[in-house]
């Protein structure tokens, strides 16, 4: 049986429209299914491990990337840690951002590409491609043993997410630039103790982002060389910025010249510790926003999860 999981908030509610058209395609096609609607933060997480106890095919998502990484925990913590997950992923995008399916993809242009067509049309070349069966085996990332797919952050831009979620019905995957600037007013650096495969940094950090896929932001590409199915997890620092010159860096990165500036770097690693300030700080998850505090371990769960492409 093949499960669809559909978030109703996700992409200003729009996701709704689709149910209609996903029944209308799978009963032509004599598909056995069962439709799932998500009503409270975790719900994902929630029906997937309750999924995961019957004979599942594969599961579907509709949503955005919040979506996918409470669906990914939920397969990740379906099975024994570290052994390929038996449940393939579709990741149907259609939240405000859709980042991770540009890593997907290869690129914005393409993920974006893909979803112009008709309503109709995209569910009939979505649901075509998964009874195809070709997939695609990539890495998911864990932060303190919640899974994700796409990218974790904390410090400055999760905080500007955690206001972007106010602007999302306003601005659609825009929610995350018109937030910018109103986080940027307010702006503190974090003293940070972090270790990356050995090499450890005590310093101020503007941001820090533990990547999987390329993109976040709605289309930001943040992490240029990172790779879904390398094995590494892609290390994002941002060192210590005043707050004029962070007005500096998401112009920049906006056009991919963040790279270039000094207090920016990167790094490849398998395992991360960050070890945080005293009292409770923001992390966020493909877009998820977790309260958290004393130290968070990330870890590369590598090939372990199939997606249908």
């Amino acid at each position: 049986m093949l499960h669809i999981i559909v978030n109703p908030k996700a992409g200003r509610g729009h996701t709704m429209d689709y149910i209609p058209l996903i029944n209308n395609f799978l009963t032509k096609n004599n598909i056995t299914y069962k439709i799932y609607v998500t009503t409270k933060i975790l719900d994902g997480y929630d029906i997937t491990k309750n999924i995961c106890t019957s004979n599942c095919s594969g599961i579907v998502g509709i949503g955005g990337d919040g979506t996918f990484q409470e669906i990914v925990a939920g397969l990740v913590d379906s099975f024994p840690r570290g052994e390929k997950i038996p449940c393939p992923l579709g990741i149907f995008a259609a939240g405000s951002g859709n980042d991770f399916i540009m890593s997907l993809e290869g690129s914005k242009k393409k993920a974006l590409e893909r979803y112009k067509h008709p309503p109709e049309i995209i569910v009939e070349n979505f649901f075509e491609a998964i009874f195809k069966g070709k997939t695609r085996t990539i890495d998911v990332i864990t932060a303190n043993k919640m899974a994700y797919l796409n990218i974790g952050n904390i410090g400055l831009d999760a905080k500007i997410v955690r206001n972007a979620a106010d602007l999302k019905r306003k601005f659609g995957r825009h929610a995350y630039t018109a937030a910018v600037y109103k986080t940027i007013v307010s702006h503190k650096n974090l003293p940070l103790t972090i270790e990356a495969d050995g090499i450890k940094m005590d310093k101020q950090f503007t941001l820090v982002a533990m990547c999987n896929g390329m993109y976040y932001g709605g289309g930001l590409h943040l992490t240029p060389s990172a790779r879904i199915d390398d094995g590494k997890i892609t290390l994002c620092l941002v060192e210590s910025m005043s707050r004029p010159k962070t007005m500096v860096l998401f112009p920049s990165l906006m056009i991919g010249k963040h790279t270039k500036l000094k207090p920016v770097s990167f790094l490849d690693c398998e395992e991360v510790t960050i070890t945080l300030p005293p009292g409770e700080e923001t992390l966020c998850l493909d877009g998820n926003l977790y309260k958290t505090q004393g130290k968070i371990e990330f870890k590369i769960l590598k090939n372990i999860l199939d997606v249908f492409i």
